[in-house]
């Protein structure tokens, strides 16, 4: 019996009272749908292992430094095989570059989201200050990498570095620098160079979070907002 007379079920309906064109579109919709899970598993089992690596990866370097870590250290610790790794970064330096590009866009996730808050100006600049010392804590393992290098490596890796987190560091003195020029329209800060302020805002935050991770100080690096703030506020408001 051929498929146009047959008499083979399709969920609820027949196939002697369908055309053999929506059979067979049917058929195809099927098919297309398993592929698609089969795609969408893929790719969820992918991403989770990019996830596992670079936190692998993240925990290894802040333990033991990143020259000491290897690969193969880095796939006992994410539980793969070390050619899985290989997969999804070139290398240990590509790994660790990522793992830094991940962080900083989380951070910038947290900013734009904060940005949009209604408040003024100057109080979405201090909740900024507030968010990034915040974050810095929570991932204290992985900026506490660079501060364990040798001075001649991290010459090497800050200059790789520097090119691939550039655009995302922009990304976020823009944000600061457009917060700033409001606050200014708004008579909160003085008329000065926004962009600096901005450059100065990130400098001071910056300076705190190398404190308190080379000295391992004990109490909370978020704690250190009002000072951070205290020191940008005195500096750049209007005075009335």
């Amino acid at each position: 019996m051929t498929e146009q007379s047959g008499n083979r079920n399709y969920g609820n309906f027949r196939s002697e009272t369908f055309p053999l064109t929506l059979l067979q579109d049917l058929k195809k919709s099927k098919v297309g749908d398993k592929i698609t899970r089969e795609m969408n598993k893929r790719q969820i089992k992918q991403r989770d292992h990019a996830i596992q690596i670079r936190e692998a990866a993240e925990k290894l370097f802040a333990k033991r430094g990143f020259y000491p870590t290897t690969m193969d250290d880095i796939a006992r610790e994410a539980k793969l095989a070390k050619g899985t790794i290989y997969l999804y970064f070139d290398n240990k330096e590509d790994l660790f570059f990522s793992a830094i590009e991940n962080k900083l866009d989380a951070l910038l996730a947290r900013i734009r989201e904060a940005v949009k808050e209604p408040l003024s100006p100057a109080q979405r600049i201090k909740l900024t200050i507030g968010i990034h010392l915040k974050f810095l804590e929570e991932n204290r393992d992985c900026f506490k990498i660079m501060q364990s290098f040798p001075e001649q490596l991290k010459e090497k890796l800050e200059r790789k570095l520097k090119g691939r987190v550039i655009e995302r560091q922009s990304q976020y003195i823009k944000i600061i620098d457009r917060l700033i020029q409001e606050a200014i329209r708004k008579g909160e800060v003085r008329p000065l160079d926004s962009r600096k302020l901005a450059v100065v805002l990130m400098g001071i935050a910056h300076s705190l979070t190398v404190y308190w991770i080379s000295k391992k100080e004990k109490g909370s690096l978020s704690e250190d907002e009002s000072l951070a703030w205290e020191i940008f506020w005195e500096g750049a408001r209007r005075k009335v």
